[in-house]
């Protein structure tokens, strides 16, 4: 049983350790290219200032082959090329790359809008498409196996608004800092409890708008972390029409400041960059800190454009809680109007009862809930990279599905030309 969990723990360490290689090679590359010192002296300084401390060994760049199964190959790749251009004496080698990985990421920038519509039109599979054949047919043929059906297709939804993680480069991810804030999540949790004991209409879904707090906290540690990346580029930016005393350009009191833990990703590449061009550098002080600043540049650029582009994943998300909300808001005003009539009996044709319609309304709430939480987690990973910033969206789409269907309900009857 030891050796089980053992087993079991070596695999979950081992993919973290991959997660945060592939994280750290883009930024890896960007101070190997602009730090004054020798590539593998400038890794063993950042394994002593425990900023790259997850790679074992420097010892272990020459055997890339053998004991690095456990790092990324774009990781490896970085390992590599920083070995050669230590061992040739050039940083060329390491500019060629950084620019490739660079235009990759470019490149999936362009490709972003087909993307974004190919996950939307996946994700309206299991929120729209399945169910609205299903409750089509087979709620006049079998109507437990129809809400069962409805069930499973939502709950697959929420895996499916996961593949946003494939599309958005995992080096332009937004961490969530503050996970305490997380804890807010029990509040829509005890209000749920609370909404089904006062019997309010779609206690579950109701009880997800009530995530607005922790949406309001995101919002602004977005705004934070984006404000993070725009000073580590003034900083930079500074160094390059100062660079003759690095700390007294920059305007700050405590060099720490660039190593302390407000930093993240390229934004603390960046800053560490500078720090060790402080220390280090001597006369070509301004040729490094210039291809600092036109790298760090271009990220933020490429940056920019890529939550302008993602931005319209908002408006699918938004357009598909609508769809969802109609959809379902018709069709069980439509099952309440076939079970307010005679039942008569037809070959193979189920003619649903009034205890039936209260079964599916129960299940829509579940239903419509969790199409609310993949519409959220799809825009988070297609959004910010990262799921755990759905929270963000969910108050939003839940009280827009709520509102919709409501809106439906009451609007159908009157399409329909009938009276409940």
């Amino acid at each position: 049983m030891n050796l089980e969990k053992m087993s079991t723990l070596n695999i979950f360490l081992r993919i973290s350790q991959w997660i945060k290689s592939e994280i750290n090679a883009l930024p890896l590359y960007l101070l190997l290219a602009s730090s004054p010192l020798p590539p593998l002296t400038t890794i063993n300084k950042l394994k002593e200032m425990k900023i790259i401390d997850f790679l074992d060994g420097i010892d272990i760049i020459s055997s890339l082959g053998k004991e690095c199964n456990v790092y990324s190959k774009r990781f490896k790749k970085v390992l590599n090329a920083a070995f050669k251009a230590h061992i040739s004496g050039s940083r060329e080698l390491l500019l060629q790359y950084f620019n490739q990985e660079l235009k990759e990421v470019e490149t999936s920038l362009e490709l972003a809008d087909y993307n974004i519509s190919q996950i939307y039109q996946f994700v309206s599979v299991f929120t729209t498409l399945m169910p609205s054949i299903i409750a089509s047919v087979l709620f006049f043929t079998n109507a437990q196996f129809a809400i069962v059906s409805l069930l499973i297709f939502s709950a697959l939804s929420i895996p499916a608004g996961l593949l946003g993680l494939t599309i958005y480069p995992i080096e332009m991810h937004m961490p969530l800092r503050e996970k305490k804030n997380l804890l807010l999540l029990l509040f829509p949790f005890f209000s749920f409890f609370i909404l089904q004991y006062y019997k309010i209409d779609k206690p579950f879904l109701t009880s997800l708008s009530f995530t607005f707090p922790l949406s309001i906290l995101m919002f602004f540690e977005q705004k934070r972390l984006c404000n993070i990346l725009n000073e580590a580029l003034e900083l930079v930016r500074k160094a390059s029409a100062c660079p003759l005393n690095l700390f007294k350009c920059l305007e700050i009191d405590n060099p720490d400041y660039l190593l302390c833990g407000k930093w993240y990703g390229i934004a603390k590449a960046s800053t560490t960059a500078l720090y060790l061009l402080a220390l280090y550098s001597g006369s070509n002080i301004r040729e490094y800190v210039n291809k600092l600043e036109m790298f760090l540049s271009r990220y933020v650029e490429t940056f920019k454009k890529l939550r302008s582009k993602t931005l319209v994943m908002l408006v699918y998300a938004f357009l598909e809680a609508i769809v969802v909300a109609v959809i379902y808001g018709i069709l069980i005003t439509t099952l309440e109007y076939f079970a307010s009539l005679q039942h008569i009996g037809y070959a193979g044709v189920f003619i649903p009862s009034k205890d039936l319609v209260m079964e599916v309304e129960k299940a829509l709430d579940i239903v419509l809930g969790l199409n609310a939480i993949s519409l959220s987690i799809s825009t988070a990973t297609c959004r910010e990279g990262n799921p755990l910033y759905s929270p963000l969206y969910l108050p939003y789409l839940s009280s827009l599905i709520l509102i919709g269907y409501k809106f439906a309900v009451v609007i159908t009857p009157g399409l329909l030309g009938v009276s409940l």
